[in-house]
Parts: structure tokens; sequence; C-alpha cells
């Protein structure tokens, strides 16, 4: 660094050269004194900025300047064509916000984006408590707004409220969904109220984040070769029993648009929705019940009722036997038939594992558990069929268990109840005694099933009556953004990390056992299996080599067997 230089000295040194007479002060009013210290004035300013600019450039801190360790800039990000656009330059200089703080500390990047030396996207959530540590709660009606339109979130006003039963600043309604902001003075906790917080977007343990900023994945994706390749082979039957309520009717769009990555599929009942015919849906009668059909009780815990019946047709027409395996599936069920098959190949090669008998029997007649849904195997179908007329025959008349089976005589539930999840296994663990095998676990939310040497099979069902955000659509909706994440993960290691300091720490294992799941039992509502469906079963980039049916083909050969 150059030594600095003294003006003044300069000036002397050269009116020695010169031998001109010594300057004048300032005040001299002569047009000569003037232009002196204009030009002695401009040449300190000169050299100064030299002297600034070398020091800058080593390192050092200019004169005069300070920083402040408590001082973040934040700005919006900007894709490439804009941040190169010199036309868009004024604009995103005037987006730039500065955000002075003294108690939250700049957010830190997690140990996997240290890795990749990218620092967390920021943006807005909706926590299920506090904020998250490295968030602070929006503090402005102007980024309240934006927050609500990051979150797609309705904004109840935007004009300020004053409201002293509610928390001060911007806050989530979750009984009326909304968002608004609060600017009382003093405010008071609400529990049904949720602070919008801004900083790093987290990938677990926080709900409330805007799906759009989760990236999925497909199951189908990360499975090896030999699975994908096994599980391409594998044709798929999917069909339901419903009395096509209310509810099952808002949801039987989405669960089509699953259906229609099985190989086939129907939906049975003793009507059509809403009363109008449709191709997929196949209508077969069911006994009169003690309940009116318009009771909400009807046939509640007695769905074999309706799938002795559905059953009937299947076997008699021969439709089942058409395909490698059969899954009974129920309308609030998130079902991925890609995932179906990978998890039927899972539990075929864990049966490889296990001992002789159980070796032996993935070879015949079988039916994989999944909680309420139920996998059966051609083999198994086809020894269904030809004991049918003694496993089809059900209760008539008048007693209590009208339309159940009657193989269920004196068995669990009779005569008040016949549901599925304890009648299937009673029909192979019972009734065909040893001619048949079952693996997994009736009813859903269980502990993991197991071979008989303690080899676990893979979940299959996750019951959302035990997710720890609750039962309503956000609580759901939240629990599969947290199923979206834990798909990324490869062990429960990484889970254990990835959670460790979250409210949902010690949950970890939980959210874990969702991954690669192929149901989910207990979906609220028809935006949950939509969410579930573009966060979980996204098309897959490297695709099944088997054509699925379209759902014409479907349609054509459930009329096909109709006729026959």
């Amino acid at each position: 660094t150059p030594a600095f230089l003294d003006v003044e000295q300069l000036e002397t040194d050269a009116a020695h050269r010169s031998r001109r007479p010594k300057r004048r002060s300032c005040d001299a009013v002569s047009g000569r004194s003037v232009a002196c210290c204009l030009v002695s004035f401009c040449s300190t300013l000169y050299l100064a900025g030299i002297q600034t600019e070398v020091r800058v450039l080593n390192g050092m801190q200019p004169p005069n300047a300070e920083v402040h360790a408590d001082r973040t800039i934040s700005a919006p990000s900007l894709s490439p064509p804009q941040a190169h656009d010199p036309s868009r330059a004024s604009n995103a200089n005037a987006a730039i916000s500065v955000t002075e703080t003294s108690t939250s500390p700049t957010p830190t990047p997690t140990s996997s984006e240290a890795a990749n030396g990218s620092s967390p996207e920021i943006g807005y959530m909706i926590p299920r408590a506090d904020c998250p540590k490295g968030a602070d709660q929006v503090a402005s009606l102007e980024e309240c707004i934006a927050a609500a339109a990051f979150l797609k979130k309705k904004m109840m006003s935007t004009t300020p409220f004053s409201a002293h039963s509610d928390p001060v600043g911007c806050i989530y309604r979750t009984t009326d969904r909304d968002i608004f902001f609060n600017n009382h003075p003093e405010g008071s906790p609400n529990k049904e109220r949720r602070p919008i917080c801004k900083g790093p977007l987290l990938a677990v343990g926080a709900g409330g984040l805007n799906p759009k900023s989760i990236k999925p994945v497909a199951a189908w994706d990360q499975a090896s070769d030999e699975m994908r390749h096994a599980a391409a082979k594998i044709r798929l039957f999917c069909f339901a029993w419903t009395p096509f309520r209310g509810g099952d009717q808002a949801m039987l769009a989405e669960v089509t648009l699953q259906y229609n990555k099985c190989d086939g599929h129907a939906f049975f009942s003793d009507r059509y929705p809403g009363g109008e015919k449709r191709e997929d849906v196949i209508v077969v009668k069911v006994p009169e019940q003690r309940v009116p059909r318009t009771d909400q009780q009807w046939l509640y815990h007695r769905n074999m009722v309706g799938l002795m019946p559905t059953w009937d047709h299947l076997l008699r027409t021969g439709l089942a036997e058409q395909y490698d395996w059969v899954i009974n599936t129920e309308l609030d069920h998130f079902v991925s038939p890609s995932r179906c098959r990978l998890a039927i190949v899972s539990y075929l090669q864990t049966l490889q594992k296990a001992s002789p008998t159980e070796q032996k029997s993935a070879h015949g007649p079988l039916m994989l558990m999944w909680g309420n849904a139920f996998v059966f195997n051609r083999k198994m179908v086809s020894l269904m069929r030809e004991q049918w007329k003694h496993l089809g025959t059900t209760e008539t008349g008048k007693s209590v268990g009208v339309g159940c089976p009657q193989f269920m005589r004196g068995r669990q539930e009779w005569p008040e109840f016949c549901s599925q999840d304890i009648v299937y296994p009673n029909l192979v663990e019972g009734v065909l005694r040893g001619g048949a095998a079952a693996y997994g676990r009736p009813g859903c939310g269980q502990a993991d099933g197991t071979t008989r040497n303690r080899i676990p099979f893979q979940l299959g069902c996750w019951e959302m009556q035990k997710n720890p955000y609750g039962m309503s659509e956000e609580g759901e909706s939240d629990a599969i953004q947290e199923f979206a994440q834990i798909q990324k993960m490869k062990d429960e290691r990484e889970a254990m990390r990835r959670y460790a300091g979250t409210e949902q720490a010690e949950n970890y294992k939980l959210w874990f056992s969702a991954k690669n799941v192929p149901v989910i039992h207990h979906i609220v509502g028809a935006e949950v299996h939509k969410l579930a469906r573009e966060l979980l079963d996204p098309e897959p980039e490297k695709k099944k080599k088997t054509r699925a049916l379209s759902p014409s083909d479907s349609a054509e050969r459930l009329r096909h067997h109709e006729r026959w």
C-alpha cells in the first residue's frame, strides 16, 4: 500500500520550485486565490479516493465505514433472465429490502445444504406452534399479504384488524383457513391461531409449507433395477366396494385417477353415484338390512355384506383371474399402484429369506394384508372360486347377520358385524386351513408384520389416526408433506438427524415408516387425495415398460365379462 500523500506538502514543494510567493489563505477575494483553493480541495478529494480504493482492494476497511454484524440483506430470488437483464435492474434493486435485527440469528444451512455449498431457500410457513429456529413471525401488513400469496391461502382483508382476542402480527386462522394481520398493541393467545413465519424452509418437522416448494420423488425411481423389472411384470386389478355416500362421491374423481394406473379397475355398489351410470361402476344386489339405506350406520362395520356379492361377480365372470394380483381397497384409502407392485415384490423377496414352510407358501395361494387393504394372487382367487359354493354362502332372512358370510358363525364379531379386516384373515387362517397363506397385518396402524424368523415385512398401510398433526384436512395435508420429504431419506438414521431439533423429533420413526408405503388409510377429503397424488405418486422418470390399461380398455373388459 503506498504511503499517504500530504497534499499541502506537495503544494509547498511546487511553490518553492516555481519560486512563487507564499500561498494566501482562501479568504482572499482575488480570482487567482479562489482558483487555487478549488484546485487544492479537488486534489485532496482525488487522492483520498485513490487511498480508499487501494485499501478496499487490499481487504481493509475503508475510512468511516461501519459494518454491523446484526444487519442482513435479503432479496427475492430472480430467474437467470431477470438477473442478467439490464432493463429489469431498477426493479430488482427496488425489491431489495434491508432488515435489521439484534435478536434473530442469520439462518444457517442444514448439513446437506452446507455440503452442496448452497443456502436454504427463504420463504413463508405456518408452523404448528411457534416459529422454528431461524425464522421470525411476519410483522408487517405488506409482507403478510405476500405470505398469503406464497402459501396460496386466502387473505381475509388487505387492511389490518385490531383484535384483542387474537395474537399480534400475521396470523393464520385454522378454523377459517385464512390469513389476517392483527395490529392490536397487546393481543391474546388463541389455540386456533398460528403465526405466519419467514425463514429457511425446513424440510421436515414444521408443517404448513407451500407444497409447491417440495420436489416429489417417485418410489419407483428409487427402487433397484431388479425390483422394477419384477414389479413391471405384475398385472394388477384394483377394486372397491362403496355405498357412494356424499363424502365417497366427492373423492371418487381422485380415486379414479389412481385406479386408472392399475391394469384394470372397477367400483362396486348397490347404486350408481349420483344416479349417473358409469362404465367402471358395477351394481350388485345387497340384501335388505335392519338399518335403513339412508341411515349413516347402514353397513357400519359390515363391509362384507357388500363385498360378498362383489366377489360373486368377480369369480363368476372370471374377471379377477385375468390378472396376477387383485387388491381390494376403500375410497378413504390413498393407493399408489406403482408402490403396490413394488410392495408385492418386497413381500415375495422377504419370504425368500423366511422359514422353508413360508418360502414354499410364496408359490401357492397367497393373501397380503395391508391394514384394511387386501391383496390376492391369482392362485388365491382361483382357490376362492373353487370353494365359492361354501365360502359364498351368506346369512339370509331377517337375522341380525343378514348378508354376512356364514363361515363366520361363532367367530369374532358375529353376528352384529362382518368387517373385511376380520373376515379376510378368518377366510385364510380358519376356513381354508393350510390351503393358503396370509402375511402382513389386518387393520391399519399395527406394528409391522414379520416372518416366523422375525424378518419384518415392509409396512403396507399408514394410519392417519396416528397422525401427530391430527385428522383434519389441514393436518393430513401436513402429514402428506412429511411423507414426501421422508421419501428422499435413505434410512431411519438420516430421518433421526433431519428431525433432530424440531417439534417432531420424537416421531421420526413414525414418519419414516411411511417411506414406500402403498396404502394410506382415513384420507378425509378429495384435496388430501390430490396432494398425495401430486407429492407421493408423481410420474416416474423410469417409466414401466408394460402398458397399463386405459380407462376405456378397462371398461371394455368389464362389459365383456358382464356379457359373459
